[in-house]
């Protein structure tokens, strides 16, 4: 993750995009880019949606993440908590970078709140 924060002319994070692989039960939700609380929001609903409605195997891939502001964050942490009280398994991969630092000190990598991958 960045130290920075980039917008275009609209106000809009350039560069931030999400991406669903679904097999079965299981899910991979890859994102990339900058992800500011506008855009981490809508990372959100998907989550909580596909936690919903029966995905209990969620990967968020955020290998490709370069930024996440502290609210972005923040709201980030309170979805995966919330999968979890679904009884969906979480995974944040890869367990290395900037995102996943960010995430353990959070202690959502905790063996009791996210399984690694």
């Amino acid at each position: 993750m960045g130290s920075g924060k980039a917008t275009d002319e609209e106000g809009t994070t350039p560069g931030f995009g999400q991406s669903v692989i679904n097999v079965g039960n299981e899910s991979k939700v890859r994102v990339w880019g900058d992800c500011d609380s506008e855009r981490a929001w809508l990372l959100r609903d998907r989550l909580d949606h596909m936690a919903a409605t029966g995905q209990r195997s969620i990967t968020l891939d955020v290998s490709e993440l370069q930024f996440a502001d502290f609210t972005a964050v923040a709201i980030l942490v309170g979805a995966l908590a919330r999968i979890r009280q679904l009884g969906a398994q979480v995974a944040v991969s890869p367990p290395s970078g900037g995102a996943y630092q960010v995430l353990k000190r959070a202690e959502l990598t905790a063996a009791r709140a996210v399984r690694i991958r």
